[in-house]
């Protein structure tokens, strides 16, 4: 069957929001004394929340006990910055138009809360251009393991086949692929010359490269 279906990531693919994460996540943890630079918030990228948490609490042998209130306290000033300064990637609105124009059902598979991809679509004004919304915030695992693309795919009613996810980061591309879609990776200009995206099967520097032609040669 042919190619009808496309799923994009929200964080730093469709919103210009991974230097958001990164000042809310620096702005919450200087209460516990940890600093996180842009190079090592880069290595966490396509992770929950939740996950980061944890990582960066091992890192620094904080007690775990405080990372549900930090995690809530993350994300809500993530979703105050979206709201006063969220901007979205250059393309991410053409892209999506282009592909709803075209017949495509359209998917939103994030490691993000809902409660973000709300202020992402009050701010974006695009959510009836979407069919379908998945979110790993509450399942046993995020990306990169392939959960909420399944779930996505699912509630789209097609096939992993006939699919092709749209991604920024390594995780996101990881479980793109590892859900048997074809993926699409607008890696960040810091990391664009990492080997790891020979695994994608397309990188471009931006949506604004993206068009149907480019879709269906996949």
């Amino acid at each position: 069957m042919p190619m009808d279906t496309a799923i994009f990531d929200m964080d730093g693919l469709l919103i210009d929001s991974e230097p958001l994460w990164h000042e809310a996540a620096v702005e919450a943890m200087q209460v516990l004394g940890v600093s996180i630079d842009a190079e090592e918030y880069a290595g966490t990228v396509g992770l929950r929340t939740k996950e980061f948490l944890q990582h960066w609490f091992r890192v620094h042998e904080i007690d775990m006990s405080h990372a549900e209130d930090m995690e809530a306290e993350i994300t809500r000033l993530v979703i105050e910055k979206v709201k006063t300064r969220g901007a979205l990637m250059p393309g991410a609105e053409q892209a999506v138009r282009m592909l709803h124009r075209e017949g495509f059902r359209i998917g939103l598979a994030t490691s993000s809360p809902l409660s973000l991809v709300d202020a992402f679509f009050e701010k974006s004004g695009m959510r009836h251009l979407f069919h379908a919304v998945a979110s790993a915030e509450h399942l046993e695992y995020g990306k990169p393991h392939p959960q909420v693309y399944l779930d996505c795919i699912r509630s789209l009613g097609t096939l992993p086949s006939n699919c092709v996810c749209l991604e920024d980061s390594f995780n996101g591309m990881l479980a793109a692929k590892s859900a048997r879609s074809r993926c699409i990776v607008v890696p960040a200009k810091d990391v664009w010359n990492k080997g790891c995206w020979e695994a994608a099967d397309l990188k471009l520097a931006t949506l604004e490269a993206l068009t149907m032609d480019t879709v269906r040669s996949l």
